[in-house]
């Protein structure tokens, strides 16, 4: 019987971009699981990002620029919805991107959706440049 080893196989070090692309990616996710969304956007986004959503609905504009809106959309979303769990799960990295998937249990206080739990599950999609993240795309559904 003969034996066989298998190659020894050690990947090749991260070219700068994807570096600082997951490093990024990393401290985004930390802050989330943390509970510190206002922290992530205060301290990873460029003055200039965007958040693109999925549609245009009278409570969030399908797209909001620059860090100051972002922040004040981050702290009308806190102060309309209670969060009862929240999972950010790991980020996968690719160049100047990464993705990671979040789920979140809420209830809104506000708005046509008030009094409602539910279960929303999402992708986002985020371009790093110059190690600030520049845009944020959402794909999500929702469950109640």
């Amino acid at each position: 019987m003969s034996t066989t080893t298998a190659p020894s196989c050690s990947p090749p070090a991260l070219p700068a971009e994807h570096a600082a692309t997951q490093q990024v990616a990393e401290r985004l996710v930390a802050l989330l699981t943390a509970g510190k969304n206002i922290d992530a956007i205060r301290d990873l986004y460029a003055d200039t990002a965007r958040h693109v959503e999925v549609m245009d609905v009278p409570w969030c504009p399908r797209i909001t620029q620059g860090k100051a809106e972002l922040l004040k959309k981050a702290e009308q979303f806190n102060r309309d919805t209670e969060i009862h769990s929240a999972t950010c799960g790991k980020p996968i990295v690719n160049g100047d991107q990464f993705v990671c998937t979040m789920g979140l249990d809420c209830t809104s206080r506000q708005g046509p959706m008030a009094g409602q739990r539910m279960n929303i599950s999402e992708t986002a999609l985020y371009t790093v440049r110059n190690g600030k993240i520049t845009e944020a795309k959402f794909f999500y559904c929702c469950g109640m």
